[in-house]
């Protein structure tokens, strides 16, 4: 069995286990795009602070975005859907 870890920027890593030498294709894609979401994730962390002197209906703004990227369906990486990032 060996471990893999994929990271993007300053997101939380993406670890997989494989019972072979090296991840497949698919399993490498996956790691991929949910490493960019947890970095997006963590870019957009500051965004939900209320003290930051947004209004409320943007905060909550953020929240759905932070929701949306955590509720992301990755099963199929060629077709993701991303989540609109707040202005």
């Amino acid at each position: 069995m060996a471990t893999f870890t994929y990271q993007s920027g300053q997101g939380d890593p993406v670890t997989i286990e494989t019972d072979g030498e090296t991840p497949s294709k698919i399993e490498r894609r996956i790691a991929f795009t949910k490493a960019k979401r947890n970095s997006l994730l963590a870019k957009s962390d500051s965004k939900t602070v209320t003290d930051r002197g947004m209004s409320e209906s943007k905060i909550t703004e953020w929240k759905t975005y932070r929701q949306e990227l955590r509720d992301m369906d990755f099963s199929d990486p060629d077709n993701l859907i991303w989540p609109t990032k707040p202005e």
